[in-house]
């Protein structure tokens, strides 16, 4: 194991063992080669330490823990790693072979940058459809921005300064918690607000989602109850930087796909929140809801056109 690596790569995985070839291969082929792999097994109960194991080599340090979650298994791989930056890849993603050289020389360019992310493009399986995300090109100091738009990048694109790294730590821990969905967001949101931003034009990573299996950042229900705690978590600085308008935007954004899932708890959760904040009149959420029964009536129709 590189005793002073550049970079630690902490690679969260979860029975992984037919498929993480693919993001640990995509790193060992990097053309800038100072860095260290961390794979955090989050409890896995197929053969991950082996396929871990069977590529000895001195680059990959495999850490084993209770089944907890991915959010403290990358606080776990942080905590084991050793490079000036840390950067994060999920077990099923990959990266080009020139994404740490181009992290690095981005680094290099200004030492006040602290956050490098880069654009990338998504894959679904099985059908192997390609989409291209489309980032706002927005560097610097951004937060009012990230706040405003209430995300920025995935957690594959995501290189930090350890310094700064250091200094969104609470308890021990940097990547929250409690969250199981929009943890991209949020670490992002808190980066933003205490260091400056550098972005790469360039598609250097591809995520993949494979449709076929039932993920947890997909449910709708917990994606849901994630984003409203995302907002309860940020509400005082998105009302100061952005204003009470875009706050109401957002929790109404909830407010629907609390509709869309028909959880009354979810509603009310989003009304009373929005009480305490602003005056927002019934008759409001009753518009809401005409509309969104408008958009679903107009939906069905054109998926039993389409049959």
């Amino acid at each position: 194991m590189n005793k002073n690596p550049v970079f630690s790569i902490v690679i969260p995985a979860y029975n992984r063992a037919n498929i993480i070839y693919r993001a640990i291969d995509s790193v060992l082929t990097q053309t800038y080669n100072n860095y260290e792999i961390i794979v955090v097994d989050d409890g896995s109960t197929d053969n991950l330490k082996d396929i871990c194991n069977g590529y000895n080599s001195e680059k990959i340090k495999y850490v084993y823990q209770e089944k907890n979650g991915s959010n403290p298994a990358r606080n776990n791989g942080i905590k084991h790693s050793k490079g000036t930056y840390v950067s994060f890849l999920d077990s099923d993603d990959e990266w080009r072979n020139n994404y740490l050289a181009e992290i690095y020389k981005k680094f290099q360019m200004d030492n006040d940058i602290g956050f490098v992310y880069t654009k990338y493009i998504r894959i679904h399986l099985p059908k192997r459809k390609k989409k291209i995300k489309k980032l706002k090109n927005i560097e610097g100091y951004i937060y009012k921005k990230v706040l405003k738009q209430g995300y920025l990048i995935n957690s594959s694109c995501i290189t930090v300064k350890r310094s700064v790294l250091e200094n969104i730590c609470i308890n021990g821990d940097y990547w929250d918690n409690n969250l199981f969905a929009c943890q991209d967001d949020d670490i992002c949101i808190r980066l933003s607000k205490i260091t400056k931003i550098g972005f790469i034009n360039e598609i250097l990573c591809t995520t993949y989602i494979d449709d076929r299996i039932d993920r947890i950042s997909s449910s709708k229900s917990r994606r849901a109850y994630n984003t409203f705690s995302l907002w309860e978590k940020h509400k005082e600085d998105i009302i100061q930087y952005c204003g009470i308008k875009n706050f109401e935007k957002k929790i109404f954004k909830v407010y629907i796909s609390f509709l869309n899932i028909n959880d009354k708890q979810g509603q009310y959760k989003c009304k009373n929140i929005l009480s305490v904040y602003s005056k927002i009149p019934d008759y409001k959420y009753n518009i809401i809801k005409i509309k969104y029964l408008y958009f679903k009536i107009i939906k069905n129709i054109r998926l039993f056109l389409k049959i």
